[in-house]
This record gives C-alpha cells, structure tokens and sequence, in this order.
C-alpha cells in the first residue's frame, strides 16, 4: 500500500488552487524540511516547507521550491467519483486537460497542475 506520493510544486495558490479546488483534498498538517536533512536525503540546500494533503486513503506530500523539474513520463494514476465534475472544475481554473477516448465507453481524463505534475484519472467504480 502506498502511504503517500511526494510532489514538487512551484506556487503555494496550488495548493488551494487545484490540490483543494479540483481534487478537494484538505491540508492534513504542514512541516518544515530542514537544510541538514535536506541535503542528506534529496542532496538539496536550502530549507523547504512541505505540505500534506488527504482526501480518503490517499495522501500528497507537496514540496514548495523555486526548482522546476523536468518532468517527460511520470505521473499518477488515480481515481474519483464525479470525474466529469473534476474535469470541468479544471478546465474553468485553466489547467491542461486531455481526454482519452476509450471504446468501452470508459474514457481515460488527463490532468496537469501548473507545476508540471500529471495525474491520470480514472472513474472510481
């Protein structure tokens, strides 16, 4: 089982924005990763403020940094319930979108945060 999926975003509004907004997670507790330890574990400088979000089961440990990463394949897979309803919240916030058109009716829904993290999102049965 996974505890929680770590993320680098770029603009602290994200986290209402669209971690809140669009997947409704709520800030579950916030801390601070300190220089020594994030040096020792990510070989970064500097101090950073991490974020927690939940919804359910599921958790985001969301990193606050200037640094943009490169992203080209990763993303998470994930599901909802009401995901016309995400989507559409998405798409009036301005975040990239794609649908995926499937044959069995159950298409595959694309989103993009403005940090370059990509989820896939899929119909929670």
């Amino acid at each position: 089982m996974i505890q929680h999926i770590a993320l680098t975003i770029n603009d602290p509004d994200e986290l209402k924005n669209f971690y809140k907004d669009v997947f409704m997670f709520e800030i579950h507790h916030q801390f601070s990763l300190t220089r020594d330890l994030s040096r020792m574990i990510f070989n970064r400088e500097g101090d950073f403020d991490v974020v927690v979000m939940r919804k359910d089961e599921m958790e985001f440990e969301l990193f606050l940094t200037d640094e943009i990463e490169k992203k080209v394949f990763s993303h998470s897979c994930l599901s909802f319930k009401n995901l016309r309803q995400m989507m559409e919240k998405a798409q009036k916030a301005g975040y990239r979108t794609v649908i995926k058109p499937r044959n069995d009716g159950c298409d595959t829904y694309f989103i993009w945060d403005r940090s370059g993290n990509m989820f896939e999102i899929k119909e929670k049965q």
